[in-house]
C-alpha cells in the first residue's frame, strides 16, 4: 500500500507540476510583448483545442450498468457546488460567477484519473461517465452561470460555441464509431496525444492569463469554493448514498472526483465571458496545491466505505 501511495503521489506530483508549468508560461506571455496576442490564442484554444479534448474525451468514454451513480455524482457536484456557495455566503455577499463556476464545475479528468487509474483500473469507465456529465454541463449549465441566457437573440451564439458541438459530435462518435476507430482516435495514438497534450498546455496557459496577486477581498471565496469542493459536497454524496449498495468500482471514482479541485476549464469560460479571471485563477491554483494535501483523506474514506 505505501509503495502505491508513493507512485500515486509521484504521478500526481508530475501532472500538479505541468499544471503550474503551463500557468507559469501563460503569466509569463501577459506580462511581455506578446501579450497583444493574448485575444488570438484564447480563440484558438477555445475553437480549437478545447473542442478536440471534449470531442475525445467524449469518444473514449466506457459504458456501465450502474451508469445512475456517476451520473447523479456529476449532478450533485454541479448543482450542489451552486447552492452551497450561496448558502455559505450567508445572504451577505452575492458570489460571484466565477466563484460558482470553480465550486460547480471540478477537475474530472487530469487531477483524478491518476489516482483512480492506480486504485482501480476497473473504475475509470464510472469516471469516464461523470467526465462526460461534467462536460455537458459545463457548456449548458456553465453558459447560464456565465451569464449567457438561452433566447432566441443569442441562441445563434450558443450554436456556434465549438464545445458545445463537440459534444454533441462525441457522443454521435460513441454511438455509430466501432471500438477500434474509437481506439485510433484515442490517446494511444501518438499524434493524438500529442495533440491533446498541446491543447492541455494551452489551456494552461490561459489560466495563468488571469494569474494577480491574491485578493484578501477574495478570502471569503477561496474558504466558500474549498469548503464546497473538499468537505460539504462529498459528505453529502456519502450521506445519500448510504442507503444504496454502491459497487466499489463506482464508489472509488465518485468520491476521488468529487472531491477534485475545480477544473483548469473555468478559466478558458471566465476568458470568454469576461468573467473574473483573477479568482478563477488564484481559486484554481490555491485549490490544486491544498488537494495534494486532502489525498489522504480520500483514500481513508475510500477504506472506510469499501471495508464496511
Amino acid at each position: 500500500m505505501e509503495s502505491t501511495l508513493f507512485l500515486i503521489l509521484i504521478d500526481i506530483f508530475w501532472r500538479t507540476s505541468k499544471i503550474y508549468l503551463g500557468v507559469i508560461f501563460g503569466y509569463l506571455m501577459i506580462v511581455s510583448p506578446l501579450k497583444k496576442y493574448r485575444e488570438s490564442f484564447v480563440k484558438i484554444t477555445i475553437n480549437v483545442f478545447t473542442p478536440i479534448l471534449i470531442f475525445i474525451s467524449v469518444l473514449q468514454v466506457e459504458g456501465s450498468t450502474e451508469a445512475i451513480f456517476p451520473i447523479f455524482a456529476s449532478l450533485l457536484v454541479t448543482f450542489g457546488g451552486i447552492a452551497l456557495v450561496k448558502l455559505l455566503s450567508f445572504g451577505r455577499e452575492t458570489p460571484k460567477p466565477s466563484e460558482i463556476c470553480t465550486a460547480a464545475f471540478p477537475n474530472a479528468l487530469n487531477f483524478p484519473f491518476p489516482l483512480i487509474f492506480a486504485l482501480s483500473p476497473d473504475s475509470l469507465g464510472a469516471a469516464g461517465i461523470f467526465l462526460v456529465v461534467q462536460i455537458i454541463l459545463r457548456n449548458t449549465v456553465g453558459l447560464w452561470i456565465s451569464g449567457v441566457k438561452v433566447s432566441k437573440s443569442n441562441i445563434s451564439e450558443i450554436l456556434q460555441f465549438p464545445p458545445i458541438w463537440s459534444v454533441l459530435l462525441g457522443l454521435i462518435g460513441r454511438i455509430s464509431l466501432q471500438s477500434s476507430i474509437r481506439f485510433t482516435l484515442s490517446t494511444q495514438n501518438f499524434w493524438i496525444n500529442l495533440i491533446v497534450e498541446i491543447g492541455i498546455f494551452a489551456t494552461l496557459m490561459t489560466l495563468g492569463f488571469g494569474i494577480q496577486k491574491p485578493s484578501i477581498d477574495h478570502i471569503n471565496s477561496y474558504l466558500r469554493v474549498g469548503s464546497t469542493r473538499f468537505i460539504l459536497t462529498p459528505l453529502i454524496l456519502l450521506a445519500l448514498l448510504s442507503p444504496f449498495k454502491v459497487p466499489s468500482v463506482i464508489l472509488v471514482a465518485m468520491i476521488i472526483q468529487t472531491m477534485a479541485p475545480p477544473a483548469v476549464y473555468n478559466g478558458i469560460y471566465a476568458e470568454r465571458f469576461h468573467l473574473d479571471t483573477n479568482l478563477t485563477s488564484n481559486t484554481t491554483l490555491i485549490l490544486t496545491m491544498l488537494a495534494l494535501l486532502i489525498i489522504p483523506l480520500e483514500f481513508y474514506l475510500l477504506d472506510y466505505y469499501l471495508i464496511t
